[in-house]
């Protein structure tokens, strides 16, 4: 699945970064969240920290890092996506180590641990979930942080109208959750899944991560769309949806000391 998914990210990576506003002066956790400055969810960020981002597209976050005195390292599959971080980096005068690699081949990843290990949204794209939090949690030095935002599973159902005009979400199987297809330009599929939080949670815990902690957090306020950490004109479309369900999860794990 490795080349498809390189192929789709490459293809789509300009019109991705153009159409999306991602802010690089706060931490941002997926569509129309509230970032880590009301969140607080991140460990404390020293000049001593050292951060390793998984499925970073443009590097936003390891920017954001960066700028908080973090030594920062980022990997994407797509070469393109670097591209833009590379060049966003150099527009932000910081370093930021970045690395074009496949997340399901933890062998290409740059050695070492680190303080922080986070990954936003790149979960549903991989094809072995499981291994690849097995091998984020290596990366963590002890007493090290390991976050996780992926798609909420909630957010796979489908949006129907009742009889008396409500809204309401229906979801065939929460067990056997749809996943989200999309195409690359010659019209290779590729998959984007989600999981039962029990899955996830159960996955982390076998890693040998410890103090899980679970976050869903709401959308910001209406009148503040266009200032969320991360938004489209295509997500605050939604925004009535994510209003009333949840559009990610996030789980925060400590590696033992």
């Amino acid at each position: 699945m490795t080349q498809p998914q390189k192929q789709y990210w490459d293809e789509i990576a300009d019109d991705y970064q153009s159409l999306t506003s991602i802010a690089t002066d706060d931490f941002h956790f997926g569509p129309l969240l509230p970032g880590d400055r009301t969140l607080g969810i991140l460990p404390e960020i020293t000049t001593q920290t050292r951060c390793l981002e998984l499925g970073s597209g443009a590097a936003q976050n390891s920017i954001y890092l960066a700028s908080q005195g973090a030594s920062c390292t980022a990997i994407d599959i797509s070469s393109e996506q670097i591209r833009h971080a590379s060049h966003l980096s150099r527009q932000h005068d910081l370093a930021v180590n970045l690395h074009c690699a496949s997340l399901d081949e933890p062998a290409t990843w740059p050695g070492g641990t680190f303080d922080l290990v986070h990954s936003v949204y790149a979960l549903p794209f991989l094809s072995e979930p499981e291994a690849f939090i097995r091998d984020a949690a290596k990366r963590v030095t002890p007493g090290g942080t390991f976050l996780l935002v992926t798609q909420h599973p909630v957010f796979t159902a489908e949006w129907l109208e009742l009889e008396d005009e409500e809204m309401g979400l229906f979801l065939p199987s929460y067990f056997d959750l749809a996943d989200d297809l999309r195409q690359t330009q010659d019209d290779q599929i590729i998959g984007s899944s989600s999981y039962p939080i029990s899955a996830v949670s159960k996955w982390i815990h076998n890693s040998g991560l410890r103090d899980l902690r679970l976050w869903e957090p709401e959308p910001v306020a209406e009148k503040a769309l266009k200032t969320a950490p991360y938004h489209s004109p295509a997500w605050i479309e939604l925004y009535p949806k994510l209003a009333h369900s949840p559009v990610a999860i996030i789980y925060s794990a400590v590696a033992p000391q």
